[in-house]
């Protein structure tokens, strides 16, 4: 499948989940489903009704989150994410049928005595540092327009296969610019325990974080004219103004109404 496709037609593609499961869903599916399901309902939101916002006075408030306001590039991301959380959805469904659970990683506890005793330390002599000046590699910013990458749905489903599903909730939660400003209080919690408790890294989901904010910053001292609100508002109930409601509440069965979006 060409992976420029409009991405209606390249969801399209999709065969349909099974509706129906012949086995009982395990819990820790069922609960990962259910984060699941919520974000996919809020990525398919963010695609319909981004595209008329932009002029919004609190569209900055969500666009923080995608380090851009530019809607092209906010509208690839939440296409990718959309791809990506149908295919952690594909993938949880199929274990499920086959009555496989995802078991939760155990935190890490104390290390037993005889281990630490165990333990062998070994010295090593130090190098001499040389003389000569070693180019550093250049860090590759992956938010960056030139290096935007659309994966076709076979890379996809061969990421969420090789990845722990913590991996692959961040990386869709960084697709929708999902922050705990766009949540209500339980979903966040939700999906910090999936990062927690299924293999997520925080450090790197929240360095994403602050390195979207230092650009978005750059981008709106640049062009001044541009934003039409100040970031410190309230930024859950701009969200709310902005799409009818935050991630974790009921969304509205249509559009926000107008008033709200001009106040």
């Amino acid at each position: 499948m060409d992976r420029m496709a409009p991405h209606s037609a390249r969801i399209d593609a999709l065969p349909p989940p099974r509706d129906r499961l012949r086995k009982p869903v395990p819990p820790c599916i069922a609960a990962l489903l259910g984060l699941v399901r919520v974000l996919l309902g809020y990525a398919k939101d963010l695609d319909r009704i981004l595209p008329d916002r932009s002029d919004c006075p609190q569209f900055p408030t969500l666009a923080l989150g995608f380090g851009t306001h530019d809607m092209r590039r906010i509208l690839g991301h939440v296409q990718r994410g959309i791809l990506r959380a149908m295919m952690l959805q594909r993938f949880l469904l199929a274990r499920a049928a086959q009555g496989r659970d995802i078991e939760p990683t155990p935190p890490p506890g104390p290390a037993e005595q005889d281990d630490i005793e165990r333990l062998e330390i070994k010295l090593r002599t130090p190098v001499r540092p040389s003389t000569e000046k070693m180019p550093r590699a250049r860090r590759i910013d992956p938010d960056h327009p030139s290096h935007f990458y659309m994966p076709t749905l076979k890379e996809l489903e061969a990421q969420v296969r090789r990845r722990s599903v913590g991996r692959t909730i961040a990386e869709i939660c960084a697709d929708l610019g999902v922050w705990s400003t766009v949540c209500d209080g339980g979903f966040w919690s939700e999906i910090t325990r999936a990062l927690t408790q299924f293999g997520g890294n925080f450090a790197e989901f929240f360095d994403i974080r602050e390195r979207r904010k230092k650009t978005f910053e750059k981008e709106r001292q640049l062009r001044p004219d541009t934003w039409t609100s100040g970031l410190r508002d309230e930024p859950r109930e701009a969200v709310r103004q902005l799409l009818g409601y935050v991630l974790g509440e009921s969304p509205p069965r249509g559009p926000p109404a107008p008033q709200l979006l001009t106040d």
